[in-house]
């Protein structure tokens, strides 16, 4: 009996100790409503509450996006995107919302397309949102576009691209492309060169009410900026080119409200400047310069193409006339084409560098990917005529080698000697020089070959012709010009 009720006391003491527990809870949850009620007629704690709420209403506000279908999100900026910019693009991997810097859309290897056909491919595509309204997809504003690594692969039917992003209309958005490159391909899909794009900006000036370009870029490893601007109320379109390597900037300013467009070129090359007149008309393009020094004319077909031109110096600089740019399009073998068809004539009344040379004409023509120099000459004072045969410029695993045959004639033979300096005893009666060359534009190098005197030659002459070859030292000027000649009778007379 005892033990029956101290179990019941045990029992007794739980049930007390579970009471006190759940009144303490309740206790508990009552304090913890009246602290709240004194918190909320705390004018300080009701502010940082609303301000809490402010916070996380917003933060919900910004995070809509994520919610959002992907296909649809997908579809509605590929149609914002042509709509603005008249750019088709496709969305080869899911897009991505992201809330910083500013809320955008992300994806990566995104396509470009143009009528159906892939140009571009981008790897980071990036597109801001504005922060309006993001409770309807339909609604979202789409902003600044970015492509990001992006390599673009066209030929000359898909300028269009570039064309159009000069004639979007009048928005604060903008079209960024940085860290790319273009591809320009002919007909046979060969890379005929690379333009490296630095930094590019499309936008519309709304200060000067022009469509804009702002770019940085490189090409044949050379940088450049490049500034255009499309006046479409007057039809005006403006292009600048500025080179600090090659000290050349180019401004341009183009009409074509007319059916025939015309413009002036203004070019400045080592602080000189130069203005070419040009006119389109239809499927051709007329070109004029003309100065106290010089006179450039010509004409382009476009289909099919062909260049004739004219170049006329009084006075020329080789050092000018030969720059880096020249050479590089030299190497990228971009004229080594075989749809372009040309004939260039280059005629120099008197040559600064080379002294007493003279009357020098370059007929160059170029045809199936081949340049030729042939029918080319020029005189060392009144005696001397060098004239060029089979005179090729190719290329060969990136290095630039001009090849050929030089004839020198002998005017006056007495005078020749004279100024040659050539020994008594070696001035026979001698009429004509040839022998064959290589220049190679790379190593700036000249070897000889097979050099003959009236058709004859000898073992002391091959000799000569060998030890030349293997000195390093081979540049050309008027000094070195007239050694080279005198040796060549030492060494077939001696």
């Amino acid at each position: 009996m005892r033990k029956q009720n101290l179990s019941f006391k045990q029992i007794g003491k739980q049930i007390l100790s579970i009471n006190t527990l759940i009144e303490s809870y309740f206790n508990r949850i009552r304090q913890f409503i009246l602290n709240l009620k004194k918190f909320k007629f705390d004018k300080n704690n009701r502010v940082f509450l609303g301000l809490v709420a402010v916070v996380f209403l917003t933060l919900v506000y910004f995070l809509i996006p994520t919610a959002y279908n992907k296909n649809l999100i997908e579809a509605e900026i590929e149609n914002q995107i042509f709509q603005k910019y008249q750019i088709s693009v496709k969305f080869n991997n899911k897009i991505s919302y992201k809330l910083f810097p500013k809320p955008n859309f992300s994806s990566k290897n995104l396509s470009i397309l143009n009528d159906k056909k892939e140009i571009a491919s981008v790897k980071n595509f990036k597109i801001f949102i504005s922060v309006k309204n993001f409770f309807k997809i339909n609604q979202v504003q789409t902003k600044d576009l970015i492509l990001d690594k992006t390599d673009f692969n066209i030929n000359k039917n898909d300028l269009n691209f570039f064309i159009n992003l000069m004639k979007i209309e009048p928005s604060r958005n903008k079209v960024i492309i940085k860290d790319s490159n273009i591809f320009f391909r002919n007909q046979k899909d060969e890379v005929l060169f690379i333009n490296q794009i630095i930094n590019s900006s499309f936008y519309y000036d709304f200060k000067n009410l022009k469509n804009a370009l702002n770019s940085k870029n490189r090409i044949f490893n050379v940088p450049y900026k490049l500034i255009a601007q499309n006046d479409k109320l007057n039809e005006i379109f403006q292009l600048k080119f500025d080179s600090n390597k090659l000290v050349l900037k180019i401004q341009n300013e183009t009409n074509y409200s007319k059916k025939n467009i015309d413009g002036d070129l203004k070019v400045t090359f080592k602080n000189r400047n130069n203005l070419f007149s040009y006119k389109i008309i239809e499927n051709s393009l007329n070109f004029y310069l003309k100065d106290s020094n010089k006179t450039y004319d010509g004409l382009i077909e476009f289909k099919p193409f062909f260049l004739n031109s004219n170049l006329n110096y009084k006075v020329l600089k080789v050092g000018d006339f030969i720059n880096p740019l020249l050479i590089q399009i030299f190497k990228s073998q971009i004229l080594n084409n075989e749809n372009l068809d040309a004939e260039i004539n280059f005629n120099v009344k008197d040559i600064y560098d080379f002294d007493r040379f003279s009357d020098l004409s370059l007929k160059l023509a170029i045809k199936q990917g081949k340049m030729t120099f042939s029918d080319s000459e020029v005189n060392w004072k009144d005696n001397i005529n060098l004239s060029f045969e089979d005179t090729m410029l190719y290329f060969q695993n990136e290095k630039i080698n001009l090849n050929g045959k030089i004839i020198v004639d002998i005017k006056d033979k007495n005078d020749f000697y004279r100024s040659f300096q050539i020994n008594k005893n070696f001035r026979k009666d001698l009429k004509k020089i040839e022998f064959d060359f290589n220049y190679d534009f790379n190593e700036k190098k000249v070897y000889f070959d097979n050099l003959r005197l009236d058709n004859k030659t000898n073992k002391n002459l091959d000799k000569f012709v060998s030890k030349f070859n293997s000195n390093n030292e081979k540049f050309f000027n008027t000094i070195t010009f007239k050694s080279f000649v005198k040796k060549i009778f030492d060494a077939y007379f001696g």
